[in-house]
């Protein structure tokens, strides 16, 4: 991975994808829209360059009801609503989901947003395509491919 933004209602995971043979290199944005709240912790162990599963929204919430209810004394997350359920309404309500994730600058956690898409990109400034994470999925044979000369 080779680098990651946080943008007011936007988080942004940057891949770079190196060229061969004078091929201009591409980049592969993983961006979040309409972040409701996030949370990410050092993880020694976090090895990968980046893993995104999506959660099913009202058990990320039962599961983290003590925390979030301690923690609201302070204002976050600024969207707990002072129950699991009443948050799980309002957050359904805003059409928001709930993915973890797992960055290889040793970060995991979660974050809850209103959607969340692949950009690619050449380097060079050409147009983002937008790909949504559900029709996103790598070729069966990603591990195996090598760059054809």
């Amino acid at each position: 991975m080779r680098s990651y933004r946080i943008e007011s209602d936007t988080i942004r995971f940057a891949l770079a994808e190196p060229a061969g043979n004078g091929a201009i290199p591409s980049s592969v944005e993983l961006v979040f829209r309409d972040v409701e709240g996030y949370f990410f912790r050092r993880n020694a162990t976090a090895g990968v360059a980046l893993a995104v599963e999506e959660q099913a929204l009202a058990s990320f919430l039962a599961e983290n009801e003590a925390q979030f209810s301690r923690e609201a004394r302070w204002g976050w997350p600024r969207f707990w609503q002072g129950s699991a359920e009443r948050t799980a309404a309002w957050l359904a309500s805003r059409a928001r989901r709930v993915w973890t994730v797992t960055a290889s600058y040793r970060l995991s956690g979660w974050i809850v947003a209103g959607g969340a898409a692949y950009q690619n990109a050449t380097l060079d400034g050409a147009p983002r395509i937008e790909t949504t994470l559900a029709d996103w999925r790598p070729a069966p044979d990603w591990r195996r491919s090598s760059p054809k000369a």
